[in-house]
This record gives C-alpha cells, sequence and structure tokens, in this order.
C-alpha cells in the first residue's frame, strides 16, 4: 500500500513541471493572440502612426510561431514601401530563425529604399553570432551590383554588430582601392579599443595614402592607443610646408588628444589655414583641449600672445571649453587693457566674451565699460551685459536713454527691458514721442516690463505715473512676459512678421532652388510668393519709411548703396525691381548680409532664404553668426529671418544672436 501511494505522489510531482510548461505555454499563446488582434486594430491607423509602430514592437516582442508567420505575411505585404521598416524592427525584437531567409531576401532587393536595406541588415546582425557573421561575408563576397546592400550590411556591423563585428571588418581597412578603406575608416570613426581595428590603423599610418594616414592617426590619438604620439612624426614627416585642408583639420583633432608639447604650435598653424573644414576641426577640438591643463595654460600664454590674429582666433575657439577657474590670469590681462579701451582692446574683449563671463568679475569690468564717455565703449558694455541678464549697469543705460546714437539708445532700452528698476519707469516716460520706428517699439515693450500697461502718448504715460508712482511695486516678470511682442499693434507685417522699423533692408534669395514649388501650393513658386509678399509690403510703406532691396544668389544685387526713402519714384523703383526678380545661380547669404551691414542707417533686416549657404566668404553656419554677432556689438542690427521651405538653423540662430524673429514658411 505503501509503495502504491508513493509511486502515485512521484507521478503527480514529476507532473507539475510538465503541467507548468503548457501553462506558460498556453500564456504565451494567449499573449500572442492578443497582441496580433491589437496589432490588426491598428493598421487602421497610418502607416508611420506612432501608436500603429509601438503596437507592432509589441508584437514583436512575443516569442511564438504564429506572431513569426503573421510577421512573415506583414513583410511580404510592405514589400518595397517604408514599412517594411517597422515590420523589420519587430522581427529583431527575438530570434526568429525561421525568418532570415525572409530577411536576407530584403536586404539584397534592389528595389527597396535605403532605409528598408538598413533596417534589414540591422536585423540580421541582431539574429546572433551567425548573423554577424553572414554579414562579414557579405561584404567580403559581395559583387558590384550589390553596393547598397554591402552599405546597409557594413552599417549594421559597425552599430549593432558589437566588438565581433568590428574585428570582421578590420580586415577590409586593409584590402581595396584607398578611397574606399578611407571611406569604412571614416565610418569607423566611433569604435574605439579594438585590437584588430588599431592595428589596421597603424599599418595605415604608415601605408595609406595622406589623407588616410592622417584621418587613421587621429583615430588612434582619439582612443588613447599608446602608439598615437610616437606615430604624429611618421604622418608630420610626409607634410608639406601646408598640408591640404582637410589634412590640416584631421591632425588639429588629434593633437589636442596626444598632449605633446612639442605639437601644439602646430594648432595654431594649421588652424589658421582658410576653409569651413579647418574651422570645424578647431571648434571639434576644444572639448578635448579643456581637459589639458598644460594646453589651456600655453593656449593662455603663447596662443592668445601671438602677434598673429588668426594664430589668436584659433586660440580662443580652443579656449572656448576651458573650465572657470582657468581664465583669472587672461581676465587680468584684458582688464589691463581696458583701462584705456581702443578698437583692438574691444575687439578682444568681445571675442573672449564666452570665455571671461565664466568668472563673476567680468561684470563689474562690463559695468565699467558702460559707464564710459565714449559711445563705442558703452555699447560693447551694455550689450555685453545684456547678453549675462546681469543688472549691474542699470544707471549706465538711464545716462545713455537721451544719447544721439540711435545703437546706444537702443541696447539701453532692451537692457533695462531685461533689467528692471521703478527708477527707470519716469526716465523711459520722458523719452516717449521722441522716438519713432524700431526705437519707439522697443521703448514701449520696456515701459510695459515695467508697468504691465500702455499708453499712447507722453500725457497718458505722465498722467498714470502720477496716480501710481507712490508705493509702486513692479509687476512679476511671469505677468509681463507675454505682452511683449514685436510688433504689438502694427499692421504691416512680411511673412507675419510685423514691420515696426523705418530704415528696412529687405535680401530677397533667388538662387536656383527658389524656382521650386511651395508644399502648401504646388502651382506657385518660392520665388513667386517672395514677390508677391514683398510687393504687398512695399506697395503699403508709407513714405516716412526708409528702404532697400539687396537681391542676392552667387552674387550681391542692391537696388540702391543706401537706404532710400519711400517716395512715389522710389517705391516705384522698388516694385519695379522685384518684379524683375528672376531666378540665379548659387546662395551668398553672408556677402548679403554684409553689404546690408555697411549701411550704418540700417537698423532692421528680413532675410528671406530657402535654403542653407553655399558661397560667398564664409559658409559655415557658426562662422556666419559669430561674424554678425561681433558686428551686432556696435551695429544693434536687428534680422528678422524667413525660410521658404526649409526649417533653418542657421535661420533661427542669426535671428535669436540679434534679437529679431523666425518664421518656417511650409
Amino acid at each position: 500500500m505503501f509503495r502504491v501511494l508513493s509511486i502515485a505522489i512521484a507521478c503527480a510531482v514529476g507532473a507539475l513541471p510538465c503541467r507548468l510548461a503548457r501553462c506558460q505555454a498556453d500564456a504565451v499563446a494567449a499573449r500572442a493572440e492578443q497582441a496580433i488582434a491589437d496589432y490588426e486594430q491598428c493598421k487602421q491607423l497610418p502607416a508611420d502612426s506612432a501608436q500603429r509602430r509601438r503596437c507592432l514592437h509589441w508584437l514583436g516582442e512575443v516569442d511564438h510561431a504564429s506572431v513569426t508567420e503573421y510577421l512573415r505575411q506583414e513583410l511580404a505585404a510592405a514589400g518595397n514601401r517604408g514599412a517594411a521598416v517597422a515590420v523589420l524592427d519587430a522581427i529583431a525584437q527575438v530570434p526568429r530563425a525561421d525568418l532570415q531567409p525572409d530577411v536576407w531576401e530584403v536586404l539584397q532587393r534592389t528595389s527597396v529604399p535605403a532605409t528598408v536595406q538598413n533596417a534589414a541588415g540591422r536585423t540580421i546582425a541582431r539574429f546572433g553570432d551567425r548573423g554577424v557573421d553572414r554579414l562579414i561575408e557579405f561584404v567580403r563576397t559581395a559583387d558590384p551590383g550589390a553596393s547598397r546592400a554591402r552599405d546597409a550590411a557594413i552599417t549594421a556591423l559597425i552599430d549593432h554588430g558589437g566588438d565581433r563585428g568590428h574585428r570582421g571588418l578590420a580586415q577590409f581597412l586593409l584590402q581595396g582601392p584607398m578611397s574606399e578603406r578611407l571611406l569604412l575608416l571614416r565610418r569607423m570613426d566611433r569604435v574605439h579599443g579594438v585590437p584588430p581595428v588599431s592595428l589596421a590603423r597603424i599599418r595605415l599610418v604608415g601605408d595609406g595614402d595622406l589623407i588616410t594616414a592622417a584621418v587613421a592617426w587621429r583615430q588612434l590619438a582619439e582612443e588613447g592607443h599608446a602608439r598615437a604620439r610616437a606615430l604624429a612624426i611618421d604622418v608630420l614627416e610626409r607634410l608639406l610646408e601646408q598640408p591640404p585642408p582637410p589634412v590640416a583639420a584631421e591632425l588639429i583633432r588629434g593633437i589636442v588628444q596626444v598632449h605633446d608639447p612639442d605639437l601644439w604650435p602646430l594648432l595654431l598653424r594649421y588652424g589658421s589655414m582658410p576653409g569651413d573644414v579647418v574651422r570645424k576641426a578647431v571648434r571639434a577640438a576644444a572639448p578635448a583641449a579643456a581637459n589639458d591643463r598644460a594646453l589651456i595654460d600655453w593656449l593662455l600664454r603663447k596662443g592668445l600672445g601671438s602677434d598673429r590674429p588668426a594664430a589668436r582666433e584659433v586660440a580662443q575657439q580652443l579656449l572656448a571649453e576651458a573650465p572657470a577657474d582657468a581664465v583669472g590670469p587672461l581676465l587680468e590681462t584684458v582688464r589691463a587693457e581696458l583701462r584705456r579701451p581702443g578698437r583692438s582692446s574691444l575687439d578682444r574683449a568681445v571675442a573672449l566674451h564666452p570665455l571671461l563671463a565664466k568668472d563673476p568679475g567680468w561684470q563689474l569690468d562690463l559695468r565699467n565699460l558702460a559707464l564710459s564717455n565714449d559711445r563705442e565703449v558703452r555699447i560693447v558694455g551694455l550689450s555685453l551685459l545684456l547678453d549675462l541678464g546681469a543688472d549691474v549697469a542699470i544707471q549706465a543705460a538711464q545716462k545713455s536713454l537721451g544719447h544721439s546714437a540711435w545703437e546706444l539708445r537702443s541696447v539701453a532700452y532692451r537692457y533695462l527691458t531685461k533689467c528692471r528698476d521703478v527708477s527707470s519707469i519716469p526716465l523711459l516716460i520722458d523719452r516717449v514721442e521722441r522716438e519713432d520706428g524700431r526705437l519707439a517699439h522697443e521703448l514701449g515693450n520696456a515701459l510695459f516690463a515695467h508697468t504691465g500697461t500702455r499708453c499712447w502718448s507722453r500725457r497718458q504715460w505722465q498722467q498714470w505715473w502720477e496716480e501710481h508712482r507712490l508705493g509702486f511695486v513692479l509687476p512679476p516678470v511671469a505677468a509681463v512676459r507675454g505682452g511683449i511682442e514685436a510688433g504689438a499693434g502694427q499692421t504691416i507685417a512680411y511673412h507675419g512678421i510685423p514691420l515696426v522699423s523705418k530704415r528696412i533692408a529687405f535680401l530677397i534669395d533667388v538662387s536656383g532652388s527658389m524656382k521650386q514649388p511651395l508644399s502648401t501650393d504646388k502651382k506657385r513658386t518660392r520665388l513667386v510668393e517672395a514677390k508677391e509678399q514683398l510687393t504687398r509690403v512695399l506697395t503699403a510703406l508709407p513714405e516716412d519709411h526708409s528702404c532697400n532691396l539687396i537681391a542676392y544668389d552667387a552674387e550681391v544685387h542692391p537696388v540702391w548703396d543706401c537706404l532710400r526713402r519711400v517716395s512715389a519714384d522710389n517705391r516705384a523703383v522698388l516694385l519695379d525691381a522685384t518684379a524683375r526678380l528672376a531666378i540665379g545661380t548659387a546662395t551668398n547669404i553672408f556677402d548679403a548680409l554684409e553689404t546690408a551691414f555697411r549701411d550704418p542707417e540700417v537698423d532692421t533686416i528680413y532675410l528671406l532664404t530657402d535654403g542653407e549657404p553655399t558661397v560667398g566668404r564664409l559658409v559655415d553656419t557658426d562662422d556666419i553668426v559669430e561674424e554678425v554677432t561681433r558686428w551686432n556689438r556696435q551695429r544693434q542690427v536687428v534680422v528678422h529671418c524667413i525660410g521658404l521651405g526649409v526649417d533653418s538653423r542657421l535661420l533661427r540662430r542669426l535671428a535669436e544672436s540679434s534679437g529679431g524673429e523666425y518664421r518656417h514658411v511650409e
């Protein structure tokens, strides 16, 4: 009897794992069924719907044969369309050996978009070591007609193949034409610490062409390889006195990584070379330079002390990320120069402002500039303090309200708008009806920021202040922030930006891309839209306004050399010039801005473009913004920007840095 009972208990206990497994299997099957049903409901949404993509992703997380078969059908249904990307990403959520042939077929299909091939490649890489190995073999054996698929496989190995994928790609750095090796080398830029890749880079330093050797050496320096410092000589011995800009750019980025003082003079020499690629390299090197205190000290002494302006500029850019405690000696030097400020010392203060602002003592130096009797010095001091939002120069701004220079009054109004004090209110009221155009608008904003109200004459303001001045408390900043609006009460606007100025330069892009249709109206070109908007504005401008029209493509084509009053005759000239605007070639934004800034009467610019700069003295976004900001330390010109069919980082930054508005017009 006991033996029979024992056998029965043993059978029952042995059956528990089976029952548990069946329960788990049933639960997974139920989850799979529910996930498929949920996604079926989402399929009514657009293919790019975030909810639909999430449901598909959740479906892919279920490891069940029914889900695998369902995803196979979805992949087939997607065909060559972009919707296949989400299906492939869902397939990659769990290993699905049965679907590998289907995914491989997508990777090698020439009719699918590159985005779909890339998704197929990363899905294969996620299948595990066998998938990675198969991608490596495909890269090795792919025929020339499969170049896009091969590129997708390489991308997958770099981004998702891990150490195994990187090791597999190392062999291709030493095979094939040097141009292809360089391309692969650049694509593996962030692959660090993989011995076969590092060894391949060392080989390329000696065996590659000059640019390939420079890239390989820079990558070794960035990964902190022990041989990087010694290998620098191998690269430098192959250089001419003036290396090509792309080579110089690589060397700049590598030199800041190897901590070799013998190489630091090359930073100033190579960084002074012309070319956007060099300027970008100097900016990219600044964070690494900030981590080397010895290099910082050298740049402060030798770089900023150089007798070559270009070398000093390079040092300033390399010091942009330096820690606050490093700028003390520099501040003392600049402070000594500013005791008797001149044009060169002011330019130096402006250039070093981002660095010097890290020291709290810099605000007091700027306050001293703002108290100067010299107009240019005061403008620089107030504009830099306005950047910082530092309220240490309220009295200096108040003293500037009646100055004859409109630039100084403008920066004073904007400074007092940000740095409020009750004592400014009667002084601002006294300026009412003494300003017009943009300055009248800035004065109105300053008064609203202080009072939270608007009046329309000096008499009304004086009466209001008489009633409220006793015990008056400034309204909270949050309460007045929304009321400081550009163009409040204005009826004339250009692409939605009100015209508050009476001294305006319109800069109109007529490059080749302006013949493209607007996305909102395929029958209208961008140039037609620009011409119609400008015609409407020019027709409505009162005769007490002054303006100029500056068209630009590869060249700059101003109607006049300076602003002219909008008399009947001049209005006719402007309207005729607008009607005759014709499509040109490239996009020279910088030279167009420079032309407008040359006119001392211009206080507002409306810059319209449909693309990024392609020609001109400067074409790099950072360079253009830096230069316009430097001009504006004295000029105080507002730059409003309109992007036709393009959401431009350059236009956003130009508007932001000058106090203008930005409009993206579809």
